[in-house]
């Protein structure tokens, strides 16, 4: 039997209000109508730790995908020959446990307290746990780990800067008289203090785990996404083969019938099974590069910049969900440096949830790629789960879908898309915005200026930015809503930030968000998944797609798309919709021929 890396069981409920995760041989319990498979990389958090599956584990993996790949083939064959396969991945610095409770919130959230969603019988959920590990700074047995785990020299200059620590001390309360000798010997302890010093910030870097974290989410969390996924479509052309030719006495020898059936596949260009990904944190990190892995680079469609979105055989990208993502801001910026955009613009729906007050992502993950990333200047490092959407003065009006007015007015569905972008009033360049230098000006820039920067063009132009549609949640306001229990807070309350409504979040601001996190009173960089509306949004364009969601407010489409703005207004959210989603689910236009309308003006501008 193959070897497997990853581990598969399954979500199923107890009752009707308890969510468990199950080995794949439990028959106790009752799936859902949305069956969901929680799947875990056999990779440890230490190579130490490494060691074979067993035996069980590996058939268990292997009935999982025999499963996942049965409810996909049911479902193209009985839900109106669509199937769609929703992925979660979560982020950086997070437990086993923690990961269990939020992917049976969600399972019990689209099973049990969404009926738009639930109403779904064409789906299959998987949440997916790579090898993270929490922060260890107060954790002693951490230390003494990190500590025994250093190399000889740091180890030596360490132990060194110590003793030269303790030999200052005693001189200053030995008195000397003042000497040549004295000074330099003092001088020479001093060194040596600030050389264990750095080596004491690298071991602080080592128990912050962020590293450690992206190392693993980059080697086995990516690889083993991938094999998952492979696996699913190797199991789904088998049981195309065996329906197109059942065994008889002539059987055709099996790469014949394979190859029969990936032709059978490729006939379906317009009708694979839909793959979507939610991915928080470094989630988003894993999910872009599994993207990137499973895109051939030798398709003709990537060679001549026309990805499609087609994976494997079997499946075509749906939707990207990404919140708070811990990848570079210059992702959704068109030039050499986006070593994303590849990735990203092969989906149908992309959608972005960010907070200008993340201090989880301004200061783990900005001041880790401090060193790693390679910028020369501030902007140019930040995240972009940290960008913002302005102008925010406390006005109603400033708050919902911001280029609404715009769409409704300006983008004429006459314009092929790149000519819309570039003559519309409103360029979501202009409103995306970083804080970086607090003490110039505002204290912000623009994604529009590090693009003329970057690039010496106008940014009124389509970029990949335009594949997105933006929530920035800084100023969100809701009831918190815990679906294991069904309950919400008494009164609503900022969940992601104080939500005070300022233009711009000031150092005070960062200071009193950093205390809050430390002390649990908000979630700064995961509260999306904790507010009853965030919580919906975020769901249903997951398990939906933009088209349907709108449903759910009306059956007409613009009608939805006026609540939609409301209802964000309400919680105070602004939002950027994508000149994509507005020209095919409000002007009727061709999904798919509006895409590569952009990509042709995108690489036109490059040109």
């Amino acid at each position: 039997m193959k070897q497997l890396p990853f581990i598969i069981r399954k979500f199923v409920f107890a009752d009707e209000s308890l969510a468990r995760i199950v080995d794949m041989d439990d028959g106790s319990g009752v799936e859902g109508k949305i069956p969901g498979y929680f799947v875990m990389s056999s990779a440890p958090p230490s190579i130490e730790e490494a060691q074979e599956g067993s035996e069980r584990l590996q058939q268990q993996a292997e009935q999982g995908i025999q499963e996942i790949a049965d409810h996909l083939c049911r479902r193209m064959a009985t839900a109106g020959s669509t199937a769609e396969l929703v992925i979660t991945v979560h982020g950086y610095n997070t437990s086993l446990d923690g990961v269990e409770a939020w992917y049976k919130n969600i399972f019990k959230y689209i099973n049990r307290h969404d009926p738009a969603i639930a109403a779904q019988a064409n789906q299959v959920f998987v949440g997916y746990r790579w090898p993270s590990e929490n922060v260890a700074l107060g954790r002693p047995q951490k230390i003494g780990e990190a500590l025994s785990a250093l190399p000889p020299l740091p180890r030596d200059l360490l132990v060194t800067g110590g003793l030269a620590a303790l030999a200052l001390l005693l001189l200053e309360l030995i008195t000397f008289s003042p000497s040549v000798w004295s000074f330099l010997l003092s001088l020479g302890l001093v060194l040596l203090f600030v050389l264990g010093i750095l080596i004491l910030a690298l071991v602080v870097l080592r128990l912050v785990v962020y590293f450690r974290d992206s190392y693993r989410a980059d080697n086995f969390g990516v690889l083993d996404l991938v094999e998952l996924l492979r696996q699913i479509d190797m199991a789904m052309l088998e049981r195309t083969a065996a329906d197109m030719f059942p065994a008889t006495d002539g059987q055709m020898p099996r790469r014949q019938a394979m190859a029969q059936a990936r032709g059978y596949w490729q006939r379906r260009s317009q009708n694979k099974v839909k793959l979507s990904f939610i991915g928080h944190s470094m989630g988003g990190f894993v999910v872009t590069n599994v993207v990137r892995i499973l895109s051939d680079v030798f398709d003709t469609a990537s060679v001549e910049k026309r990805p499609d979105s087609y994976i494997g055989d079997v499946f075509s990208l749906g939707r990207l969900i990404l919140a708070s993502p811990d990848i570079p801001v210059l992702t959704i910026v068109s030039s050499r440096a986006n070593f994303l955009a590849s990735s990203l613009r092969r989906f149908s729906e992309s959608y972005l949830f960010s907070n200008e007050g993340d201090v989880a992502l301004r200061t783990a993950s900005t001041a880790a790629n401090y060193i790693a990333f390679p910028s020369r200047t501030q902007a140019r490092g930040a995240r972009l789960g940290t960008v913002a959407l302005k102008d925010r003065f406390g006005d109603e009006n400033d708050y919902g879908l911001l280029n609404l007015s715009t769409l409704d007015n300006d983008f004429s569905p006459s314009l092929p898309i790149g000519e819309a972008i570039a003559q519309a009033k409103s360029n979501v360049m202009d409103h995306l915005f970083l804080t970086y230098q607090r003490f110039k000006g505002q204290g912000v820039v623009t994604l529009a200026e590090l693009f003329t920067v970057q690039t010496a063009r106008s940014s009124n132009r389509a970029t990949v930015a335009d594949f997105f549609t933006y929530f920035d949640c800084t100023n969100y306001l809701d009831f918190r809503y815990d679906p294991s229990t069904n309950t919400c807070s008494a009164q609503p309350t900022g969940l992601l930030t104080r939500a005070l409504g300022r233009a711009v979040l000031t150092p005070w601001d960062y200071c009193l968000l950093i205390l809050d996190y430390a002390l649990g009173k908000r979630n700064v960089h995961g509260g999306y998944f904790e507010g009853k509306f965030s919580q919906e949004l975020l769901y249903r364009l997951a398990f939906l797609g933009f088209d349907d969601y709108l449903k759910t407010y009306d059956s007409d489409p613009q009608v939805g798309l006026s609540q939609l703005h409301l209802a964000c207004q309400a919680k105070q959210i602004q939002g950027y919709l994508s000149p994509i989603c507005y020209r095919a689910s409000i002007q009727g236009g061709s999904l798919e021929g509006t895409k590569a309308d952009l990509l042709e003006a995108i690489d036109f501008g490059e040109d």
